[in-house]
């Protein structure tokens, strides 16, 4: 970070019941930033973020969640990278193991996951370093897994 950076964020998220057995845990964060790197950069963007958890046993839930970030981002040259704008969209359903169901801060929890994201073809540019940028690599792409969470 450069001496002179300057930047502000924003964010506001939460959870709640909606209804017995249904919690909602929506978020919005956003950032801008200039002379981070380098004088005149500028690093703009917004999240809007929604998951949705149905506790369907005692140690079984289904979450969905669906995210959308848009980013505006000018290095003027920092690490070689280009300025890009546009879009992020990502979809997930995970089924999701715990101990015990009962909020969204209950852990531990064990989640199988199933992803889709779909992006602007011009964030593709922003780097010619890393996969982001090379020969194949496309939006509209899968992504499985696991996670686990444990909090103390």
């Amino acid at each position: 970070m450069s001496e002179d950076a300057t930047a502000t964020r924003l964010g506001l998220y939460g959870t709640t019941y909606m209804a017995p057995g249904w919690r909602v845990a929506p978020a919005i964060l956003a950032e801008t930033s200039e002379d981070r790197y380098v004088e005149g950069d500028q690093y703009d963007w917004a999240t809007f973020n929604v998951r949705l958890a149905n506790e369907l046993t005692e140690n079984f839930e289904m979450q969905y969640e669906g995210s959308y970030q848009w980013m505006d981002i000018s290095p003027k040259g920092f690490g070689g990278n280009n300025a890009v704008e546009g879009d992020y969209t990502k979809l997930t359903i995970a089924p999701t193991f715990k101990p015990e169901v009962g909020g969204f801060w209950k852990r531990p929890e064990l989640r199988v996951f199933a992803s889709w994201s779909d992006w602007d073809e011009e964030l593709n540019d922003y780097s010619a370093n890393d996969a982001f940028g090379s020969t194949g690599f496309t939006a509209s792409e899968w992504a499985f897994g696991v996670q686990s969470e444990v909090w103390f």
